[in-house]
């Protein structure tokens, strides 16, 4: 291959993740735009049905409608929420659905507001919004999901699923938590030009080789 060749190889497949990396934008802070019934698996094994609950961008936790109160679930409780087209389970402290699985492992993905990225934003822009940087839960936020004209640059966070085992996609934790066998097809994997631990078609790749028998 001419050394040419090789460098516009290379060029594409940087392009081709850069634009894989792009952050999706939001014009509201929950994931669905209406509060909608669900059914909350406790991980004590009963479930949990709840008329009113959403998905709050901002950490990717429950929140829920109790009268006229927007109130934010105890994470400690929850192992899944049934939402009426996907299901989220919980990841540590935070709700994340399953990309794609192989056998009993899988790619899971949470969605949050980059608020890094969204603080810097708003400095720069010298304004003020309802979206507050702190733990609370902003109701002016919430209340004008329709209406918002505000753009909350959003940030996909996956974990994999690894015998039984929840794992951050990180290059550290995941190598950690291969065997021995498998930490060869590993460094094969994520060496490739073109991986990228935030592209999904990369991250079910190595969760296939890491996966095999």
């Amino acid at each position: 291959m001419s050394k040419l060749r090789k460098i516009i190889l290379v060029t594409l497949a940087i392009m081709m993740v850069c634009a894989t990396n792009a952050q999706t934008i939001s014009r509201r802070v929950t994931v669905f735009k209406d509060f909608e019934p669900v059914v909350v698996h406790l991980v004590n094994g009963k479930p949990l049905k709840v008329g009113a609950a959403n998905i709050f961008l901002k950490n990717s936790r429950l929140l829920y409608k109790s009268g006229t109160k927007v109130l934010e679930a105890k994470m400690d409780n929850i192992q899944s929420v049934d939402f009426a087209n996907k299901t989220y389970f919980r990841v540590d402290t935070v709700l994340a659905y399953r990309v794609d699985s192989v056998g009993q492992n899988g790619l899971y993905c949470a969605t949050m507001i980059d608020m890094e990225a969204y603080a810097l934003d708003m400095a720069n822009k010298r304004t003020i919004t309802n979206l507050e940087i702190s733990s609370q839960v902003s109701m002016a936020a919430l209340e004008n999901n329709d209406k918002e004209d505000r753009e909350y640059p959003l940030q996909n966070h996956y974990f994999i699923k690894f015998n039984g085992k929840f794992i951050k996609a990180n290059e550290l934790y995941v190598l950690k938590a291969v065997p021995k066998s498998k930490k060869k097809v590993f460094w094969e994997t994520v060496r490739q030009v073109g991986f990228s631990w935030q592209h999904e078609d990369s991250l079910m790749e190595l969760l296939r080789v890491i996966s095999k028998d």
